[in-house]
């Protein structure tokens, strides 16, 4: 800051020559170019906000252009309209669904997996007798049946539910009889 009131404090007393290029207002700062200032095309921020003054003028103007694809001229559908339609709620309730996930992770005997919910679930590796404990590695599709889809727990003296970022799930089994192999 200091040095920028020098310079113009230099340039009220004629005591600082400043070359052109720091005064111009062009953000490239090259000034010996052969184009105008106004036919260089524009960049960053300058490019954006030209875009969207130039659509909210065409939405104002009722310009049908500038309307969305899928809406209709007139009718905009309501949040509600659009929450009814959605497919978590046309799903229903979550209990006892069967789902299918993919495993993210694996700690010991943990098998994160990652179903398309708000949040993964975290199920066990079925036993060491079991067939398909070989097959639940990272990368494999697995079947789900949802208990709930965010685990959360008041506790003492709390006023507000906390969640423990996670769903309830048990483990079925691996998506397919087989697994495909890759022919590479």
């Amino acid at each position: 800051m200091a040095a920028l009131c020098k310079v113009l404090t230099g340039l009220r007393y004629g005591g600082v020559r400043v070359s052109s290029r720091f005064l111009s207002s062009d953000s490239s700062g090259a000034s010996g170019s052969d184009q105008p200032a106004a036919d260089r095309p524009k960049s960053g921020f300058a490019a954006a906000f030209d875009l969207q003054s130039e659509l909210r003028q065409k939405a104002e103007s009722g310009d049908s252009s500038a309307e969305p694809e899928g809406s209709s001229a007139g009718q905009q559908d309501s949040f509600a309209s659009l929450l009814r339609r959605s497919p978590l709620i046309q799903m229903g309730s979550a209990k006892d669904k069967v789902v299918v996930g993919r495993i993210f992770h694996v700690v010991g005997n943990d098998l994160y997996i990652d179903f398309g919910g708000k949040f993964h679930c975290v199920c066990r590796r079925p036993g060491d007798r079991d067939r398909d404990r070989d097959r639940l590695h990272r990368g494999s599709r697995v079947r789900l049946r949802l208990q709930d889809l965010e685990l959360t727990a008041r506790f003492l003296g709390a006023a507000t539910d906390s969640t423990l970022l996670e769903a309830r799930a048990d483990l079925l089994g691996p998506l397919d009889a087989r697994e495909p192999q890759n022919r590479d």
